[in-house]
């Protein structure tokens, strides 16, 4: 029997909760997996995505960050959080930009 809407929430509120933890002990890999999850049964919630994109971020995946950030963004356009990050994004774009440019 498929979960119901309601035990799908609770499971990827829990999720996010054990990905939470994993990312205070510097266990990356792990929080996004648990992040990742809980995209997977609650799709619909800005803060999976925008916390998987915090890990991406300490990871240096910008391409990562910016495809979460977006997608965070789409299903809450208010959200600080997100525009933070997306802030983040845009500066390493430049650093980058610049490095290229100056060689």
């Amino acid at each position: 029997m498929a979960p119901t809407f309601a035990s799908a929430e609770r499971q990827a509120e829990l999720l996010k909760q054990e990905g939470n933890t994993f990312f205070k002990k510097d266990r990356i890999g792990a929080a996004i997996e648990a992040y990742t999850e809980a995209i997977t049964l609650c799709p619909d919630r800005p803060v999976y995505w925008t916390n998987r994109a915090i890990c991406y971020r300490k990871r240096s995946e910008w391409d990562k960050v910016e495809r979460d950030c977006k997608t965070a963004l789409e299903l809450d356009s208010g959200s600080v959080k997100v525009f933070a990050l997306l802030t983040l994004w845009i500066l390493q774009c430049l650093i980058i930009l610049h490095l290229r440019v100056t060689g």
